[in-house]
């Protein structure tokens, strides 16, 4: 309801397109560098538990934004909400794999995908309501009461009803390094997928923004990237007897084509054309990588795979948004977008180097 705001919000206080990127890199450092805490964490702990904690922090870190009265306050408030995602995310992704058999892994986190991405669909166009109706105080109200609903579920449900799978981890280890080595082009390519996510986070809704376009039309925008992304999760699987490397390509294709479309057109038609392109290629990338590292690693660190993936897309999200200011500030935001439409070319380089048969048991 909230996230993509944060821009817009921000713009209230006069932020530049740098300052933006400021803001979006800092989050993104900080929900890098968590995960691989949260790993040593979650090996002494109940994950629930952990799972559960890292919505406390959501929560304190989305009320707090109320008292923000600065960029600079935007820029220190985002760096707990970082710490809080960072925790989140691999804590929940982890969560499913420990609870489901390996022959059906994919297909419950591609399930897990759909759930969070309805919620992505539905949260901004409800969030862009209450800005425009009501400001962002209610808007970070509303978004805490949201968070609070899901910790009650999360300690009334999912820490009684977890039991640890025996060996897993969440934490990566030196043991793993020779695997990372090899999938060292996978990962690149999640580097570039992170920069698409921070421009989609972090700069497009200032850009639409500057462009006139309105909250509800934003969070509208936004939510048809919902819709596109939970179309390709829910299809995806259908389309992968064309060949895994097929699909990635054709998904780096449709996301360069979304934002250079974006960079070219500053209209919200093509904004939306744009936004739903992207979704699409999103959309394929998620379950096919994090498929593609996790049967590289064996069962028993199937943890580990999940920290590796969240830590290379939460390091493009921290490049991201601080290139796109920097090029928006340098030059134009326009410019800007057409420019960083290379990072889909560089997932397709990266995709086409990229050894799909796992080698290691």
């Amino acid at each position: 309801m909230y996230m993509y705001f944060i821009p817009v919000f921000a713009q209230s206080f006069g932020a530049t397109f740098l300052d933006l990127g400021v803001i979006g890199t800092v989050w993104a450092l900080a929900a890098a560098i968590t995960p691989v805490l949260v790993g040593h964490a979650a090996d002494r702990m109940n994950r629930a538990w952990v799972y559960s904690l890292s919505l406390i922090i959501n929560a304190v870190a989305t009320i707090i934004l109320v008292f923000s009265n600065s960029v600079f306050d935007i820029v220190l408030l985002r760096l707990f909400g970082g710490i809080g995602m960072g925790a989140f995310w691999p804590t929940a992704e982890v969560l499913v794999t420990d609870i489901t058999p390996p022959e059906r892994r994919v297909r419950e986190m591609g399930r897990y995908s759909i759930a969070q991405a309805t919620g992505i669909l539905i949260g901004p166009f409800i969030g862009g309501l209450i800005v425009e109706d009501f400001g962002y105080f209610l808007l970070f109200v509303i978004s805490t009461v949201v968070i609070g609903i899901s910790i009650v579920q999360a300690v009334a449900w999912v820490i009684p009803s977890y039991k640890r799978r025996e060996g897993s981890s969440l934490s990566s280890s030196s043991n793993s390094l020779p695997i990372v080595r090899k999938l060292l082009p996978w990962y690149l390519m999640l580097l570039c997928y992170g920069v698409v996510w921070a421009l989609v986070g972090s700069i497009f809704p200032g850009y639409a923004n500057s462009t006139g376009i309105g909250a509800a039309l934003i969070g509208l925008l936004l939510s048809a990237f919902g819709v596109s992304r939970i179309f390709s999760y829910a299809t995806v699987h259908r389309y992968v007897k064309f060949g895994e490397k097929r699909m990635l390509l054709f998904s780096s294709g449709l996301i360069f084509s979304g934002i250079f479309i974006q960079g070219a057109l500053p209209n919200f038609l093509a904004f939306l054309v744009g936004i739903l392109l992207i979704g699409g290629g999103v959309g394929v990338v998620f379950p096919i990588t994090i498929s593609l590292i996790a049967r590289h690693f064996p069962d028993d660190r199937a943890g580990a795979a999940v920290a590796s993936f969240e830590t290379s897309v939460n390091i493009g999200e921290a490049i991201g948004p601080c290139v796109a200011g920097f090029l928006a500030s340098l030059i134009n935001i326009e410019s800007s977008f057409l420019i960083m439409s290379i990072f889909g070319a560089l997932m397709a380089l990266f995709a086409l180097k990229g050894r799909s048969q796992a080698t290691c048991n």
